[in-house]
């Protein structure tokens, strides 16, 4: 009050907002205060839904094992099969369209004693390819290589016929919860004109020809630059298929080495397993580094193996994971004391 009676511009101002702010001015008078608990949210109820009704759903059964989903569609033998014809499906003709749906060809094939599926059968070789974005995805997740899981990981393959291979059923619809209507403004007649949402696109449903193939990834062939697939085919996978599994370290600064800046050079990075039918299938083995030092060499029996996993019988004993090493200039008593136990 005493600043708006000193002040002419302000009494001014609440004379002109708010007519009664002399009667009631606890009422009128804006203060640092403000209460804004009633204000209005502009955003509230304009949640945005991102959904796709035609994404792959796994039961239970197959997600507790760790099992993700892939979809594929068959190869015409004819018309999609040889060096040309496959650059055509990697690389369509309309890479700037809404319609642009690369395409990466590949196999399905091995056996699967379940099925009573042999691979000696000629039908048990199958031409497939796969949506680019379906392994991109799964290859930004897990990646490949020497470090990487992507071949290494079971998936359940869905087959549907080549007929159907379309974009807009791997695309997610965008919804609000508030009109999306949007308005044009005719600056020269000053009509204004109401644009109505552009209506998700209707596709027809769809069959696939097989369902929940446990397959392995393998053969994957990437762009030397790009390092975009290429090529990926799947093998079949049933419980009596060794796995190999990629190893991690754990408890690296329980180790006297490795707490120093000392590593493990790895023989192998992976190691090949059985896991049980309807076991969940590991994502790593661990390997214990409690207690390493400098020149120790790192064999089987330092790795943990979860439960319902066991070793193929082609991993030995003494299967050799790699040897400790430690930085250079570093070591102290521990790593010496190491180097003296390795001499000897």
């Amino acid at each position: 009050n005493d600043q708006i009676e000193a002040n002419q511009a302000m009494r001014d101002w609440y004379l002109a907002n708010f007519p009664s702010w002399k009667e009631d001015p606890e009422t009128n008078i804006v203060t640092d205060s403000l209460d804004t608990s009633a204000a209005p949210d502009e955003n509230k109820g304009e949640t945005e839904i991102t959904t796709n009704p035609h994404a792959i759903t796994l039961p239970p059964s197959l997600t507790q094992r760790n099992i993700r989903p892939l979809v594929a569609y068959l190869r015409d033998s004819t018309n999609e099969a040889g060096t040309r014809n496959c650059d055509r499906l990697r690389n369509p003709t309309t890479p700037n369209s809404d319609d642009y749906f690369p395409l990466i060809p590949g196999i399905l094939h091995g056996s699967d004693p379940t099925s009573d599926i042999l691979s000696i059968h000629p039908d048990s070789k199958l031409l497939v390819k796969t949506p680019w974005f379906e392994i991109q995805r799964e290859l930004d997740r897990y990646a490949s290589g020497r470090n990487g899981s992507f071949e290494n990981r079971v998936y359940a393959l869905t087959i549907y016929p080549s007929k159907d291979a379309h974009v807009g059923y791997h695309r997610s619809v965008r919804t609000l919860t508030k009109d999306d209507t949007t308005y044009h403004l005719n600056e020269e007649t000053m009509e204004v004109t109401e644009i109505p949402p552009t209506p998700p696109q209707v596709l027809p449903d769809r069959t696939p020809l097989m369902e929940n193939v446990l397959v392995i990834p393998s053969d994957l062939q990437l762009h030397p630059v790009a390092h975009s697939a290429l090529c990926v085919n799947f093998i079949r996978y049933h419980p009596d298929k060794p796995i190999k599994i990629p190893i991690r370290t754990v408890n690296e600064e329980e180790s006297p080495a490795m707490k120093r800046g000392g590593f493990i050079a790895f023989v192998n990075t992976f190691v090949e397993c059985l896991v049980e039918e309807g076991g969940v299938i590991p994502e790593r083995i661990e390997l214990e580094c409690s207690g390493l030092r400098q020149k120790d060499v790192v064999r089987r029996e330092r790795l943990i193996i979860p439960e319902g996993v066991r070793f193929h019988p082609r991993v030995r004993d003494d299967f050799l994971v790699g040897t400790v090493f430690g930085a250079k200039g570093g070591g102290g008593a521990d790593g010496d004391a190491g180097e003296e136990e390795a001499k000897k």
